[in-house]
C-alpha cells in the first residue's frame, strides 16, 4: 500500500476509533469499543500485527462493530492481505450499506485481490516471481469492484480514490473514453495524486493526443509534492517528448525522473536511446549498462534492445577509430571482448 493510502486510512481509523467511545449500552459493546480503539492507536504507529489483533478482538466480542470491521480491513490492507481485506470491509458494508467510505474501500480491496490473484496465476503459468509480472487484466471480472465504486461515487461525487480505481477499471476493460473521465475527475478531486497524471497521459499518448498528454503532465510536475511520487510523471513527460522527436526535452525529463527516484530503470532505458539517437555515444553507454546491470526480470525484453544498442555502440566507436582499409571487428567480438588483430587474427604483442 503507498503512503497516501495509508495516511488517508490513518486519519479515518483514528477519528472513526474515537467515535466509538459514545454510548455503551452493554458490556460485550463495551469491551469492543475499547479494543477498537486500541487497535486504531496501534494502526496509526503502523503496528498491523497487534492492530489486527485488538480488531479481531473487537468483532469477535460485538458482531455489529461496523468501525472495528472497518479498521481489520485497513489493517489487512497496509499487508496487501486482499482477500482477508475485502472481507472485512465486507462485514462493514453490510453492516452500514450507505456509508461511502466503506463501499469505497471494499471496491478497492476486491480490485486489489483480483489483480493479486491475477499476477500470482500468471506467475505461476510462467515459472516466474509475481513481482517480475505485469498481469493481463483484460479477461478479470471486475463487475464487483466496479458495482461498489460507483455506489461511492453516487453518494459522494468528492471521492477521488473511488474515481482513481474506476478510471483503472475501464482502462482495464477497453474502455478508454470512461477511463479518461474518470482520471479527470480524479484530478479535478485531488490534484495533488500522481497516479491519475500517469494514466491519463498514458491514454492520451496511446490516441497520439501527444500534445494534451504532455500538457497534463506537466500539470503533474508542477502540482505534486515529493521527490518519489513525481518520479513517474516525469518519465511520462519524457515519453510524450520523445514522441514527438524532442530529444533534449525528453532527456532533460526523464533526468528529473531519475533525479526524484534513483530506481526509475524505465528512465533509464529511456534517456539512454535518447542519448544514442543525439549521437552521444558516451553518454548513451553509461546509461544502458546502468539499466542492464540493476532492472528485473520484468524489464527482460528492454534488456535485450539495451544489450543489441550497446553492441551498436562498441562497433560504430571501433568503426570510427579503425585504420583506413582495416577490418572492423564484429559487434559480437567486442561485447564479449575478442581482441583480434587489424585482420581478425590474434592480438598483437604488447610493446615493451
Amino acid at each position: 500500500m503507498n503512503r497516501s493510502m495509508f495516511r488517508t486510512m490513518k486519519l479515518l481509523v483514528a477519528v472513526l476509533g474515537v467515535g466509538l467511545l459514545a454510548g455503551c449500552p452493554n458490556a460485550a459493546r463495551n469491551d469492543s469499543i475499547q479494543a477498537a480503539n486500541k487497535g486504531a492507536k496501534e494502526f496509526g504507529n503502523k503496528d498491523f500485527d497487534n492492530a489486527i489483533t485488538d480488531y479481531k478482538k473487537a468483532v469477535d466480542g460485538f458482531k455489529e462493530n461496523h468501525l472495528a470491521w472497518y479498521g481489520l480491513g485497513a489493517s489487512y490492507a497496509n499487508r496487501n492481505e486482499w482477500a482477508k481485506s475485502s472481507d472485512a470491509f465486507q462485514e462493514a458494508v453490510q453492516l452500514e450499506p450507505d456509508q461511502p467510505m466503506y463501499n469505497m474501500w471494499y471496491g478497492v480491496s476486491l480490485y486489489e485481490k483480483a489483480v493479486q490473484t491475477a499476477r500470482e496465476d500468471q506467475a505461476h503459468r510462467e515459472n516466474k516471481k509475481p513481482e517480475d509480472i505485469k498481469p493481463d487484466l483484460s479477461a478479470v471480472p471486475f463487475e464487483k469492484p466496479l458495482q461498489f465504486l460507483q455506489a461511492a461515487t453516487k453518494a459522494n461525487p468528492d471521492m477521488w480514490r473511488a474515481h482513481y480505481y474506476l478510471g483503472r477499471i475501464y482502462r482495464a476493460t477497453d474502455k478508454p473514453k470512461d477511463a479518461a473521465t474518470e482520471f479527470s475527475s480524479t484530478i479535478k478531486a485531488n490534484p495533488r495524486e500522481p497516479g491519475p497524471y500517469v494514466a491519463l497521459g498514458e491514454l492520451y499518448r496511446r490516441w497520439d493526443y501527444t500534445d494534451a498528454a504532455i500538457k497534463v503532465v506537466q500539470q503533474g510536475t508542477a502540482n505534486v509534492v515529493g521527490s518519489q511520487e513525481v518520479s513517474d510523471i516525469w518519465y511520462v513527460l519524457g515519453m510524450g517528448y520523445d514522441d514527438k522527436q524532442m530529444e533534449t526535452e525528453a532527456i532533460d525529463a526523464f533526468t528529473k525522473a531519475l533525479d526524484s527516484r534513483r530506481d526509475n530503470h524505465q528512465a533509464q532505458f529511456q534517456r539512454g536511446q535518447a542519448y544514442f539517437r543525439k549521437g552521444d555515444l558516451d553518454k548513451a553507454k553509461t546509461d544502458l549498462e546502468a539499466f542492464s546491470k540493476s532492472s528485473g526480470a520484468s524489464l527482460d525484453f528492454a534488456k535485450q534492445q539495451a544489450s543489441k544498442m550497446l553492441m551498436d555502440i562498441s562497433a560504430k566507436k571501433a568503426g570510427d577509430a579503425a585504420p583506413a582499409g582495416g577490418a572492423m571487428k564484429s559487434p559480437e567480438e567486442l561485447v564479449n571482448g575478442k581482441k583480434g588483430g587489424p585482420t581478425g587474427g590474434p592480438p598483437p604483442r604488447p610493446k615493451k
